[in-house]
């Protein structure tokens, strides 16, 4: 029961870590969203990372770049990217472990094996010890 729970326990940490998908979004779902981080893509394809506490004021990026507070315009063209998590990825990631691995624990007990059990009938054990168990 132990190596069940432990065995569970580590699929669900593996698999909340898992999968990750970058998002572009607005400028305005910023606020809703909440993220930690945003990739901040300018004109000129740099891309600045800027970290939280994030928060818009008008058309203002605000956040901290390299540790330090920054405000940032929006005015000029920006794609903006933001970390999600992958439900479905994960939740299919998780899936297939787990099959993989009731699998492989099925293939290692031997559950569902083959076994056929012949027996003589009597007297015939002299004929055929090998189906006596002799």
């Amino acid at each position: 029961m132990r190596v069940t729970i432990g065995s569970a326990l580590l699929l669900a940490a593996l698999g909340s870590a898992a999968c990750k998908t970058m998002k572009a979004v607005e400028l305005n779902q910023l606020v809703a969203l909440k993220p930690d981080r945003v990739w901040v893509t300018e004109a000129d394809q740099s891309v600045v990372v800027v970290d939280g506490p994030i928060n818009v004021m008008g058309d203002t990026l605000v956040g901290y770049v390299g540790g330090k507070y920054e405000e940032m315009p929006m005015t000029a063209p920006h794609k903006l990217v933001v970390q999600r998590p992958a439900t479905t990825k994960t939740a299919l990631l998780i899936g297939a472990i787990a099959v993989g691995f009731g699998g492989f624990a099925y293939a290692i007990t031997g559950a569902g094996g083959n076994t056929t059990i012949i027996t003589a009938p009597a007297g015939d054990c002299d004929k055929h010890p090998e189906l006596c168990g002799n």
